[in-house]
């Protein structure tokens, strides 16, 4: 790969880490996710990655035990080799995706009881009124939104 295609790599890398954060990922999770997403092989040891993401190897080792118990990175060791080796869990991320929907659909739950509680006081009701409705809507939609997602690429 050029030079000038593994810099914009690096910056994609960065942007990806950087949206996983809002996500609730670590940093170096996030790019510990994208890195293992774009690198060639497809597996690296935890003291290759450290090295390539310029990252402590203690970092990087904390970050691995949490995407490998959240099950978006596997744990491979062989024998004669020292050294574990990681790669991304392609089929994860539909699961991770829908634990994320299932959360934000479960947010009409509590604003539906918290409206149950305020009934008989519409003016308290009213914001959580706008977001009992909003979540309510999305509630409806997921379930067929899911249903409608593509297959995986083979």
């Amino acid at each position: 790969m050029s030079v000038g295609r593994e810099t914009r790599l690096s910056a994609w890398i960065e942007r990806f880490a950087a949206h996983f954060a809002e996500e609730g990922i670590p940093l170096i999770g996030g790019r510990i996710l994208g890195y293992l997403l774009v690198c060639q092989p497809v597996e690296r040891t935890a003291a290759e990655l450290s090295q390539e993401l310029e990252a402590s190897s203690g970092s990087i080792s904390t970050n691995l035990k949490f995407l490998v118990n959240a099950n978006l990175v596997t744990k491979r060791t062989r024998r004669g080799r020292q050294a574990a080796e990681y790669r991304i869990n392609e089929k994860a991320w539909s699961d991770f995706v829908q634990r994320k929907l299932h959360a934000i659909a479960s947010v009409q739950v509590l604003t539906d009881d918290g409206m149950r509680l305020l009934s008989g006081d519409p003016e308290r009701a009213m914001r959580l009124k706008t977001v009992d409705h909003l979540y309510g809507w999305l509630s409806a939609e997921i379930p067929a939104l899911w249903e409608r997602r593509p297959a995986s690429p083979k």
